[in-house]
């Protein structure tokens, strides 16, 4: 039996190493693949149309905020996809995707994500009928809730209000589906975010109307705290923990700077 020539070897490594450089650097530098829920969520999640053939493009803060912080982290930017929130949760958890879009305080799970400080605070606020309530807004705390058949947009998860399953109903595409439901007495209470429904009512003169119906009117959602809006990441990413520390770098530098307004459409 022959032996291998050593300096062969040498020769052949060479090129190998340099084919596997090249292979890392090649998955170092893939676009990551983020996903955020399909139910747009403005200003932070929405569908755009752009450009002269009508395409559509996902915008807001939260996909400004995310490229920001790719691009500091040296990375591309990312693809983002619209899925339904479970779906988008699921998928990268399992290391199917990288990153979730708008993870709320509440559903932060540490055991499966690495999650981001909050880029944003949002705060709950209820919609419900003079028709049905002549005498003022239904709720004094968030226990009373359980009392009532509250509406949500779909996919939403009113169980983190400690709503019972058969007092939700989350059938709503759109607000304006839900507070037609309220209108016509099939909903006691719409919960919506407040800062969704200013960004609603700068940008559409309908909603706006809708929102401001002489049946209609809204309070603040009683003893509730503002709500976190988080990344969060597959803890099957590699580089999860830098990019983690990349994150809340933008963050913080864009809190800091008052920066987060004109990055909002």
């Amino acid at each position: 039996m022959s032996r291998r020539d050593p300096r062969t070897s040498w020769r052949l490594a060479g090129p190998l190493a340099a084919l596997l450089i090249a292979a890392a650097d090649m998955t170092q530098a893939a676009p990551l693949r983020a996903c955020a829920s399909d139910v747009d969520f403005p200003p932070f999640v929405l569908t755009s149309t752009s450009g002269f053939a009508g395409g559509t493009q996902n915008t807001g803060l939260a996909v400004n905020v995310l490229q920001r912080a790719l691009r500091r982290a040296g990375r591309e930017p990312a693809i983002v996809e619209r899925l339904p929130w479970r779906r988008c949760q699921e998928t990268v958890a399992y290391g199917q995707r990288d990153i979730i879009i708008d993870v709320p305080t509440r559903e932060l799970d540490n055991k499966r994500f690495l999650a981001t400080e909050a880029y944003a605070d949002v705060h709950h606020l209820y919609f419900y009928s003079l028709k049905r309530y002549p005498k003022g807004p239904p709720l004094r705390s968030l226990a009373d809730l359980k009392h009532h058949m509250v509406c949500g947009l779909l996919g939403s998860h009113l169980d983190a209000f400690g709503i019972d399953a058969e007092h939700q109903d989350t059938g709503s595409k759109n607000e304006r589906s839900a507070i037609i439901k309220v209108d016509q007495g099939r909903c006691d209470v719409f919960i919506e975010v407040r800062e969704v429904v200013d960004s609603l009512s700068a940008h559409d003169a309908e909603l706006r109307d809708l929102f401001n119906t002489p049946t209609i009117r809204r309070a603040n959602l009683p003893g509730e705290t503002p709500a976190g809006l988080h990344f969060a990441f597959s803890r099957a990413l590699p580089d999860a923990p830098a990019l983690q520390r990349a994150f809340n770098a933008t963050i913080r530098d864009l809190i800091r700077n008052n920066e987060m307004k004109r990055m909002t459409p």
